[in-house]
């Protein structure tokens, strides 16, 4: 009689089973802030000003890392236009990106799910590729060699060639390989076998971030140069009265000399009589 096979043994180990990742919405709830960074767009000229907010989120089956924006002010000449309503707020579905680590199953997910979307205000300016590029550079320096879950990519059906080319160039940029789901590449999945594969780049030329000892140290700086211009100004100010002075003091001799002048004229008419 043969004996049973290690399937069929009263005592054999089921296999282990992943749990479901958890939600981003239940990992949000539980995010705590890890600071708050000034971002400047100028990549159409006059620059734009937001504020960049990370989190943080830390079970024992995932990590989940956030990046939300929100305008602040853009310069136009030497004036402010702030931003206002939902251009000044920060939103779970734009103008942020975020990843997921599940650790039983070793995969990193990135979101939103719909892919990085911008407010109109902040379109053209490279904000999308610079949160999804953070999002990547920080996953890679934390799990480098876990698999990556597949994400969805897709266009409306009234999109243009040149909008399926932005589209796919924004993911290929970063590494991303596709498994279109049609011939027109309309809908398709984009992916990556390992993190550590992933590129994180972004337009560092028109996209700056200055953290706080940065900031303090250009508010320093513009305090100096605040001292100084008005050092200057009370040196003018201090020459300017010291000229009126000399002036009105040249004006009243003058004006004696004229009299004494005016004087001496009468007298000598008055001899002549």
């Amino acid at each position: 009689m043969s004996s049973p096979t290690s399937s069929t043994r009263p005592d054999a180990e089921p296999e282990a089973a992943y749990k479901a990742p958890e939600s981003e919405t239940t990992l949000t709830t539980l995010a705590m802030p890890l600071g708050e960074t000034v971002l400047t767009l100028s990549a159409l000229g006059n620059p734009v000003y937001g504020i960049l907010h990370r989190s943080r989120a830390m079970t024992e089956q995932s990590d989940f890392f956030r990046l939300q924006f929100r305008g602040f002010a853009r310069a136009e000449g030497t004036q402010w236009e702030h931003f206002a309503n939902d251009d000044a707020r920060f939103h779970a579905a734009y103008n942020c990106a975020w990843v997921r680590v599940d650790h039983p199953s070793r995969s990193v997910t990135f979101g939103p799910k719909t892919g990085v979307n911008c407010n109109p205000a902040f379109q053209g300016l490279g904000l999308d590729a610079f949160l999804f590029a953070q999002t990547i550079q920080w996953v890679k320096g934390a799990y480098p060699d876990y698999a990556i879950s597949p994400g969805m990519v897709n266009v409306p059906t009234t999109a243009t060639e040149e909008e399926k080319m932005r589209r796919n160039a924004f993911y290929a940029s970063q590494g991303f390989q596709f498994d279109w789901q049609d011939a027109a590449q309309r809908t398709g999945l984009f992916f990556k076998d390992k993190v550590s594969k992933l590129l994180g780049v972004w337009d560092k030329e028109h996209i700056s971030e200055v953290g706080g000892e940065e900031m303090l140290q250009s508010l320093l700086q513009q305090d100096e140069s605040r001292q100084n211009l008005e050092q200057k100004v009370a040196r003018l100010e201090a020459a300017q009265a010291s000229m009126k002075s000399a002036l009105q003091k040249e004006k009243n001799t003058s004006q004696i000399l004229m009299g004494v002048l005016i004087m001496g004229g009468m007298l000598a008419l008055w001899a002549v009589i």
